[in-house]
């Protein structure tokens, strides 16, 4: 009886040691787990991003089946005539196309079908024929300097694009040889000459031909070899400026064409061993052209509008006429956006890897 306290004691101190003992210890971390001593890692995934609005065909109502217009200018001087434009006449012209909506591409960008300018706008192309001096001149300045002459054609592009960087600088100039812009000074070389061929490409410009000696083509050739000069000519010199440069577009001197027979000769042939071809043959003038993915693009006779206003209204009426139905970019080179409207022009073998878009020109929404 006396062990009885005892007990009740042992018990007590059990009890109490099992109430308050450390619990068992977690299984140890791996080693290897590289969560260790980290944040248990977010479930949540980044978000997708936005999707692209849908395209606002009503604010651009785009019509990359609509036509464009290349204008045709041969002098840059004094006074207004014919074949002559004034510097001043000149800058307005490019404020005015500006103005309108319309940006510069080359004839490169036509023949590749790679106009790529903001939506909403349309593409114009410069054409400059004969290269006279006035194109491109460079002068002596007081000190001595030779520089750009900042009333020539070239210099009258820079300047605008400078100013107005969305412009571009694109155009064409169709030269004569072997004396492009027939400057004629003292002091002037072979080397300031080929400089210009060189600085117009670096300017974003380009080289056209107008053939070697300008001819009336279909007047002025008796024979193959002849025409073939005429044609190749250029090429072969170019080639002898810039290695590797090819002419791809001609502009036929009066508007003239070869006898029947030799009329392949003006888009392709062989010269002195040296290859030419012109993608796009240019008529003198008349309105403005369809683009590439139009049934009727006629590479072969291209027309233009002569820039001026001289002895008729062709460069009002040229764009009168284009408010109505001009190419309207719709802003991504590698889609073709047409109203429903003109599906019916549309040369679907022309659009290669290019994709089509048309859409309702009443609703503004995309149809199939």
């Amino acid at each position: 009886m006396r062990f009885k306290p005892l007990l009740l004691i042992l018990l007590l101190i059990l009890t109490v040691t099992a109430c308050t003992s450390t619990p068992p210890a977690s299984p140890p971390d791996d080693p290897n787990d590289s969560q260790q001593g980290q944040n248990p890692p977010d479930n949540d995934s980044e978000p997708d991003p936005d999707p692209e609005p849908p395209f606002d065909f009503a604010t651009y109502q785009p019509n990359e089946l609509g036509r464009i217009p290349v204008f045709m200018y041969h002098n840059i001087g004094e006074p207004e005539a014919e074949w002559v434009r004034t510097a001043d006449n000149f800058r307005n012209d490019l404020q005015r196309f500006y103005d309108a909506g319309f940006r510069l591409v080359s004839m490169t960008d036509v023949i590749n079908d790679n106009i790529d300018i903001p939506a909403g706008t349309s593409p114009l192309v410069l054409t400059f024929d004969d290269g006279p001096r006035n194109n491109f001149n460079l002068i002596k300045d007081e000190t001595g300097e030779i520089v750009l002459d900042p009333d020539s054609a070239v210099a009258i592009i820079l300047d605008f694009a400078e100013r107005n960087p969305e412009m571009g600088t694109a155009a064409t100039f169709y030269l004569n040889f072997p004396h492009p812009f027939s400057q004629t000074d003292s002091w002037y070389t072979a080397e300031h000459r080929n400089w210009k061929l060189e600085q117009l490409v670096e300017w974003g410009m380009e080289i056209g031909n107008h053939t070697y000696t300008h001819p009336h083509l279909s007047r002025d050739i008796d024979s193959e070899e002849q025409l073939l000069r005429e044609m190749g000519g250029g090429q072969v010199f170019i080639e002898s400026v810039l290695p590797g440069y090819k002419m791809n577009s001609l502009a036929l001197p009066f508007g003239s064409r070869p006898k029947e027979e030799w009329q392949h000769l003006a888009h392709r042939g062989v010269y002195e061993g040296v290859e030419y071809q012109h993608d796009i043959i240019l008529l003198v003038g008349s309105h403005p052209a369809h683009p590439p993915n139009h049934r009727d693009y006629s590479p072969r006779a291209m027309p233009r509008i002569r820039a001026s206003n001289y002895g008729g209204d062709f460069l009002d009426n040229a764009l009168k006429q284009l408010e109505s139905n001009r190419y309207i970019s719709d802003g991504d080179p590698d889609t073709i956006t047409i109203p429903e409207t003109m599906k019916e022009y549309l040369d679907a073998e022309t659009l290669g890897d290019k994709s089509l878009r048309v859409y309702d020109p009443v609703e503004f929404k995309e149809v199939e």
